[in-house]
């Protein structure tokens, strides 16, 4: 038996003034009614209602019960208006992480744009290249480059990345500019570290896959560090397209 039976049958007999009135309003029958109030009776152990062939009235105990009851109603209302509101409007936290390239250049101005339309939404972004765990870190969204593998989450491909190899002006009149992949071994190379560590540089053709370990004097994990060291002319840079 539920805690709860006999609650709203109670107080529509009382806001409807009589036990037929309360079976019309929530639509079952008038002994349903009764039943329910005298289990609910017996269960608290008080009468609540003072029962007439005429009318029904409430007794000192039923008039503090059902001054209680209406406060739980209206909370449980409460509580269903609030979730229909959250379904229909965005409202909350949302915690995302991406690299710092990607998220600086394209995601926060979407972002911006996302939370004038939305504003009661909050936005967390952190900028980060290493592999996430959504779960037990409690992200809603992690853009990454490359394949994930996990199971509790779901996966989308929202673009597909070339990288490149670039270098200012300046510094190609200094140095030449490579023809082949292993002419970058020649060059200063401005490398992405991660964790402390760089990655050889790759290259694909419709035939072959070819990496490359370079070396440099300069080593960041901000892909705009990167960018910016290679406009004043430090050396090569291979980023992505976006």
């Amino acid at each position: 038996m539920s805690r709860w039976e006999g609650f709203e049958e109670f107080v529509q007999v009382v806001d409807n003034g009589g036990f037929s009135a309360a079976a019309r309003a929530i639509g079952v029958s008038k002994s349903h009614i009764s039943q329910q109030i005298s289990r609910l009776e017996d269960r608290l152990g008080a009468r609540l209602l003072n029962r007439t062939t005429r009318k029904v009235s409430l007794t000192e105990v039923g008039q503090d019960f059902y001054q209680r009851c209406n406060r739980i109603i209206e909370d449980l209302d409460e509580a269903e208006r609030s979730l229909s509101s959250l379904q229909h409007e965005a409202k909350g936290i949302l915690k995302i992480s991406a690299p710092n390239l990607l998220g600086e250049v394209h995601l926060v101005p979407a972002l911006a744009d996302f939370q004038k339309k939305h504003t009661n939404m909050e936005v967390e972004l952190s900028f980060s290249s290493r592999r996430v765990d959504l779960i037990e870190e409690g992200y809603d969204v992690v853009i990454q480059l490359g394949a994930r593998k996990d199971i509790n989450v779901v996966n989308k491909i929202i673009s597909r990345t070339r990288f490149y190899v670039a270098a200012s002006p300046a510094y190609l009149a200094t140095h030449g500019t490579p023809k082949k992949p292993f002419d970058l071994k020649q060059h200063n190379c401005l490398m992405f570290t991660h964790l402390g560590q760089s990655k050889p540089w790759q290259f694909t053709s419709s035939k072959s896959k070819l990496e490359v370990s370079v070396n440099g004097t300069w080593r960041s994990s901000s892909g705009n560090a990167l960018r910016a060291a290679a406009i004043q002319g430090l050396g090569l840079v291979y980023l992505p397209d976006y």
